[in-house]
């Protein structure tokens, strides 16, 4: 561990550690971009005396720059080599940045020029935005950062291309992460619909456009109630949060499911209860129950209730409210001129064996919903076709069946991808222990595979049975106090329900967030340019989900070759 207060430069692609050796860093760094582009790097702290202050001087062509603090949160386990984490399948995963247990830096604080640490290392990520370029140009930004009595002085010089890159919107790629709306409310402790939440929500939407979220999740049990034999639309609250999307940036919606899974996954006291406890005689044979209970419900249940009154959609009464809540819905759509904007998932992940129940969601929500596309998460399966229009399934589904899934685009059909707890290993994914171009890739990959027109994840601020975010990120969906109930085999892998942290009256977004903004900003060049020189440049660093290029500076090359080609006259 170094001693002497020492500052360096890395990339922001890098990932740091509270222990990262900032000797290994750089005292000067090169930086790439385009108009419309964020730009940065991080700076690494060692030989600090806690409780005396940090102080940041920049110096550049302009003062449009941005100072965070990297706030760092723990990987308690790591990503699975399949899926889940390293428990489900007691599997060593070689993919991943560091073994298990460990801190890594996420998180981003905004700062101003003072920083106070508490330890002996600390990190600072500078960003600035490109605009105004006409003619390629050099910008060079000199850091000076002091402290107890001692001063580190970095350079910064950022290439900055006429090339543009146009902000999030209808026109560019789809990417849906969902917005937990009663987070925002639970986690930063006002009112859900009060003025202060407001507040707040502006700011997560905000946060969404910038890392270039152009669909926004809309709950719609929110809004519409099946009371007394009638679907009932609160107008007045839906018009409140359409505003607030659009206020924020949003152009297109995206509606949450109608219906959902009946079987749950077992994951409660109710389950525990119902063992025979006096024959069980290990903990052990505890979480190979729960684990049995959760896979079977989740592969092989057969039943979906509406999201409405949670009847059975296989009976009458169920279909009922399902068709007066989609016709409801639609009839709201029509009223506000938001029927061409906007998609609707009906069944979050069906299977075959949901098949044929979706078929009867999909079938009331197509003919009260005329001209709506429904879009859908969806497992492997082939027995859907005909009844989606928009399917999403994980990259490796694609990957591992994309004969079937191209067919379906060649059909008249669309296709986004998703990613959530799985896939593990060394597919691209957003885990904190896993390398932070696996989620610049994730913008890439629709340059190779362009049939794919949309991402879609779970997870923005969607933290877990009131678990301190910055305290665990390796949890279950239900956690009690002083609960032994060993459901490790259930554990979410680490980084998976978020990529924002709520911070004091705003939200703090990460590295892993920009590393995807950054990955979608190339695509949008990428889509510009030449089909062969894409093909070209892509192939230097992007073969697949699977197959790519983890040195940073060979990507860095393959993107400023994507900048010049893009910048041509």
């Amino acid at each position: 561990m170094i001693t002497e207060f020492t500052a360096s430069l890395f990339d922001e692609l890098e990932s740091l550690y509270p222990d990262s050796d900032a000797s290994q860093g750089k005292k000067e760094i090169i930086v790439s971009g385009a108009n419309g582009m964020t730009v940065g790097a991080h700076i690494m702290l060692n030989g600090l005396t806690p409780g005396l202050p940090i102080a940041v001087e920049v110096k550049g062509p302009h003062t449009s720059f941005k100072l965070f603090e990297l706030i760092p949160v723990p990987v308690e386990v790591g990503t699975g080599a399949r899926q889940r984490s390293a428990y489900l399948h007691d599997d060593v995963n070689e993919s991943v940045i560091r073994k298990a247990p460990f801190y890594v830096y996420d998180a981003l604080k905004p700062i101003y020029n003072l920083l106070m640490p508490t330890g002996v290392t600390a990190a600072i990520a500078f960003k600035t935005l490109i605009e105004y370029i006409r003619e390629y140009r050099e910008d060079t930004w000199t850091i000076t950062i002091s402290h107890a009595g001692k001063v580190q002085t970095l350079k910064i010089t950022v290439h900055a291309y006429p090339a543009s890159v146009e902000k999030a919107g209808k026109t560019t790629h789809k990417y849906v992460n969902w917005v937990s709306y009663a987070n925002i409310a639970k986690y930063h402790h006002v009112e859900m619909d009060s003025p202060a939440y407001f507040k707040l929500l502006d700011k997560y939407l905000k946060m969404a456009v910038y890392l270039r979220q152009n669909l926004i999740n809309i709950n719609v049990d929110m809004f519409i109630k099946y009371e007394n034999g009638e679907a009932i639309v609160d107008e007045a609250r839906f018009d409140k949060y359409i505003a607030a999307f659009k206020k924020a940036g949003f152009e297109c919606f995206h509606g949450t499911g109608l219906c959902g899974r009946m079987e749950g996954q077992g994951d409660n006291d109710e389950f525990y209860n119902s063992l025979d406890h006096d024959k069980i005689e290990s903990p052990e044979e505890v979480r190979k129950a729960f684990r049995k209970v959760a896979f079977d419900k989740f592969d092989n249940g057969t039943r979906a209730a509406e999201s409405f009154t949670g009847k059975d959609m296989q009976t009458e009464e169920g279909q009922t409210v399902l068709r007066a809540c989609a016709r409801a819905l639609y009839k709201y759509l029509v009223s506000r001129g938001l029927e061409k904007d906007w998609e609707q998932c009906l069944l979050d992940e069906p299977n075959d064996a949901l098949a044929d129940v979706y078929k009867i969601i999909s079938k009331i929500a197509h003919e009260e919903m005329p001209g709506i596309l429904m879009m859908e998460p969806v497992l492997p399966t082939h027995a859907l076709t005909g009844y989606i229009d928009i399917w999403c399934p994980t990259i490796e589904t694609y990957e591992n069946d994309r004969a079937y899934y191209d067919e379906r685009v060649q059909n008249g059909d669309s296709l986004y991808v998703y990613t959530c707890l799985t896939p593990g290993g060394k597919y691209l994914n957003r885990m904190l222990d896993m390398q932070r171009l696996r989620q610049t890739y994730l913008g890439w990959a629709p340059a190779k595979y362009e049939n794919i027109s949309g991402f879609l994840h779970w997870g923005y601020n969607q933290f877990l049975d009131d678990q301190d975010p910055y305290d665990r990120s390796a949890c279950m969906f239900s956690e009690g106090i002083m609960q032994f109930h060993p459901k490790l085999d259930l554990f979410l892998p680490a980084g998976d329900f978020s990529i924002v942290y709520p911070g004091f009256n705003t939200v703090y977004h990460t590295t892993r967030a920009e590393a995807q903004r950054i990955g979608l900003e190339d695509l949008c060049l990428l889509e510009k340019i030449d089909p062969e020189k894409k093909k070209e440049i892509v192939d230097k660093v992007f073969k697949g989900y699977t197959e790519y290029e983890l040195d940073v500076d060979k990507y860095r090359a393959a993107r400023e070759a994507l900048l010049r080609e893009a910048s041509k006259k």
